[in-house]
């Protein structure tokens, strides 16, 4: 989804999207927490915030059209993958999957790599990990493991870097100076223009908005 001349900022607890041409604002939201980075994939906006008394991180998820705050909880993502139904994380070794519309915990296993943290990628609705030695299947669903072949016409292993519509970095804001920070669609800073597909490589890498 590209919102044209629409932008995202904050201010300190609130965020607001503003219409550059009406020269209004859309929308604004306390979110009750100093707001440290924004990010915004097609038409989510992941927002990192830290409470009042600075201990503990969050992420709140906002739907850009209206604002609406899905949930808050206290997890910061560095990077994540996200589908229709999930989201994923990886840490090392471990895999997280919550539940893009309540946040809850889906699963978190413990993947069979033992001396390389592996790469995550969603390539035709399948989700893989991968590393040099071997590529994984994940069932989205429970999170069971089965080893696989690469996909038809690509040799995961070899990949080093890989980008799908799906994946994205959470980088964040830090301005504690004035305390305002502001974002675009994903990758452009003060301005809509770049549409909302998202970056990514690397197992969930890229250039994900922020500054």
């Amino acid at each position: 989804m590209k919102t044209k001349n629409n932008i995202l900022f904050a201010e300190k607890m609130i965020l607001s999207r503003f219409d550059m041409l009406a020269s209004k604002i859309i929308w604004a939201v306390d979110l009750e927490k100093t707001i440290t980075g924004i990010t915004r994939i097609d038409h989510l906006i992941f927002v990192t915030n830290i409470p009042k008394w600075g201990i503990g991180q969050y992420t709140s998820l906002l739907k850009f059209d209206t604002g609406e705050i899905l949930w808050t909880i206290k997890k910061v993502f560095t990077s994540i993958l996200i589908t229709d139904q999930y989201v994923f994380s990886l840490k090392g070794s471990k895999l997280e999957a919550l539940s893009l519309k309540t946040g809850k915990e889906h699963f978190i296993i413990s993947t069979t790599f033992k001396w390389t943290a592996p790469k995550l990628a969603l390539i035709g609705e399948k989700l893989y990990l991968y590393s040099k030695k071997k590529v994984l299947e994940v069932n989205q669903k429970n999170g069971q493991l089965m080893e696989v072949e690469s996909p038809k016409g690509l040799d995961i292993q070899s990949i080093t870097i890989l980008v799908d519509e799906f994946q994205m970095n959470i980088n964040t804001i830090s301005t504690p100076d004035s305390g305002v920070g502001f974002v675009g669609d994903m990758g452009s800073v003060g301005g809509d223009t770049s549409g909302g597909d998202g970056g990514g490589g690397d197992g969930g890498g890229g250039d994900g908005g922020g500054g």
